[in-house]
């Protein structure tokens, strides 16, 4: 089990090819631990307020649309990137068969010896909605998914029967070995708790992309490790992770404001859920309903509802949703999170949106690589009287030997 914190970075997986393989190998450099990349047809920033005269990324990226295939990407990255793990942050069971996902995954971790992982989530509207597929069943469908993906992994060849309300299996094969006799690892996005409960039954990991208190986050977590208790699965090894949405400079309240400043910046408030802005005497402009980034469709936004955005959105509304400021600042957040179960962070960098990724903003994300990969797992053991067995949450939380629907 590690003893210190380990920290990878999600890519955006968008064109320029050039670009994208410069930045996988600036944060090989930093010493990351794993690369993820998002998987996504849409980006969430509306086109209209992606252009140079706005936004500095543009300069750098024409489109944030432009995404390439994660699955195909990653096969590039097992042959180039040794030691780190690569994986999806996140995929879902829309846009591909679970059989599918099953046989993309044993192969990648088959090209990077056994450091696959599979992320995967309920899905957004963006992805499926506009092509043709309904949003419907979420969980119910990953659940499904997740189902068949661990009864193919478990097969050892034998075929595979399987009755469920969205797919059908008939003596279905998965003949491909596992590597090293182990499935891949499965980390699943969830915040909510049907989504928790099937963290605990089914995952090797948690990855949650939403900004949490440490409190918020330990209680989320007791969820899925008492909901793998009643499964009957251990959770020695099980990886409590998130995902930080990251925004450095050299002070907070500054970074914080600049974010206002920048159209397709100041969009990214339209992700947070109506009940937020509403905990913050603010008007969503989409409506106090509004469930968050699962159901945004950048292209159903008018102009009007993106000048609300910018106009209403604070500095403090960001606060709650973004890692930001100095690096000292970040890393207090983070260590906060890791007294209270966190033992991996996901950063992606919002950054460049606002500042198009100067020399001072990468130098700044490498301090902030190294800070964090050296905050030490807590490693103090609860006193439990003699003869009574401790609770399964605070073993793992403590790292010892025994670990809305989105």
């Amino acid at each position: 089990m590690n003893t210190r914190l380990s920290v990878g970075i999600e890519t955006n997986c968008t064109a320029p090819l050039q670009l994208e393989r410069v930045g996988m190998r600036l944060f090989k450099l930093m010493g990351v631990d794993s690369l993820l990349l998002p998987d996504h047809y849409l980006s969430f920033v509306p086109r209209s307020v992606w252009n140079v005269d706005s936004t500095p990324a543009a300069k750098m990226v024409p489109s944030p649309d432009a995404f390439f295939d994660p699955f195909v990407m990653m096969g590039m990255m097992a042959a180039r990137y040794r030691r780190v793990r690569i994986g999806t942050g996140v995929t879902e069971s829309f846009r591909r068969h679970p059989a599918t996902l099953a046989q993309a995954f044993v192969t990648i971790d088959h090209l990077t010896g056994g450091r696959a992982i599979l992320g995967i989530g309920n899905g957004e509207r963006e992805n499926t909605a506009p092509y043709g597929m309904p949003f419907v069943k979420r969980v119910a469908r990953l659940e499904e998914a997740l189902t068949i993906i661990r009864k193919l992994w478990e097969s050892r060849g034998e075929p595979v029967d399987f009755d469920g309300s969205i797919w059908r299996l008939r003596r279905a094969l998965f003949a491909t070995p596992l590597h090293g006799g182990k499935p891949p690892a499965i980390w699943v996005a969830a915040h909510a708790p049907k989504m928790l409960a099937l963290t605990g039954r089914f995952a090797d990991g948690w990855y949650p992309t939403i900004k949490m208190t440490p409190a918020e986050y330990g209680q989320r977590l007791e969820r899925i490790h008492t909901a793998a208790a009643a499964a009957g699965r251990s959770v020695a090894t099980f990886e409590p992770a998130t995902q930080i949405q990251l925004a450095l400079g050299a002070d907070r309240n500054r970074v914080l404001g600049q974010m206002l400043k920048v159209p397709a910046a100041a969009t990214l408030s339209m992700l947070l859920p109506g009940a937020l802005w509403s905990r913050h005497g603010l008007e969503h402009p989409l409506g106090a309903e509004f469930e968050g980034f699962p159901d945004f469709v950048p292209e159903d936004v008018t102009p009007a509802q993106i000048e609300a955005a910018q106009r209403r959105a604070t500095p403090e509304l960001f606060a709650d949703a973004l890692f930001a400021g100095r690096v000292d600042d970040v890393v207090a957040e983070v260590r906060a999170l890791v007294e209270a179960g966190l033992r991996h962070v996901v950063i992606w960098n919002i950054g460049p949106i606002v500042n198009g990724a100067t020399a001072t903003d990468l130098v700044r994300l490498a301090i902030l690589v190294r800070r964090l990969r050296r905050i030490a797992i807590p490693v103090v053991r609860p006193a439990v009287p003699s003869g009574v067995e401790q609770p399964i949450a605070a073993r793992a939380r403590y790292g010892t030997s025994a670990a809305t629907v989105s």
